[in-house]
């Protein structure tokens, strides 16, 4: 029997009005809450800053996710679902979702999202997921004269 996974990996990036944005790896359990977090050193790839055990430390800073990364050892579906049923609930659509055993679980483990999916921690270090935004189209326009 395999063991189940009770964690997920979420790769962010946090948006800011400048150029420079920071890179965080955010652990969420099964309540999809913050259970620990690094900033990545975009100078140095693969080192990290540790982030203070306080959750307020990232209170109100708004972030896009870029991935989703699992244990490929462990039974993660529990956990795709808790995290593709919040993103459904806001308008989101995730396609093209892998079976339990293929190799694409390693790489895409919830398929595909084509929405900029953006989120920040509330008071208690849960993630709250902010829904697309709707871009407006152009249905009419009067050609010049």
């Amino acid at each position: 029997m395999e063991a189940i996974s009770s964690h997920l990996l979420i790769h962010s990036t946090q948006l800011t009005q400048g150029e420079a944005s920071n890179k965080y790896e955010f652990i969420v359990d099964n309540q999809l809450s913050v259970l620990k977090w690094v900033k990545l050193k975009t100078e140095h790839p693969g080192a990290f800053y540790l982030i203070g055990s306080g959750k307020m430390a990232l209170e109100g800073m708004l972030f896009e996710l870029n991935h989703v990364r699992v244990n490929p050892m462990l039974d993660n579906t529990h956990m795709i679902a808790k995290l593709t049923d919040a993103l459904t609930e806001i308008g989101v659509t995730v396609c093209n979702q892998p079976h339990k055993t293929s190799m694409a679980i390693c790489f895409k483990p919830m398929g595909e999202i084509r929405d900029k999916v953006r989120f920040y921690l509330n008071k208690e270090g849960r993630l709250i997921f902010l829904s697309p935004i709707t871009r407006p189209r152009l249905v009419y326009s009067k050609p010049k004269a």
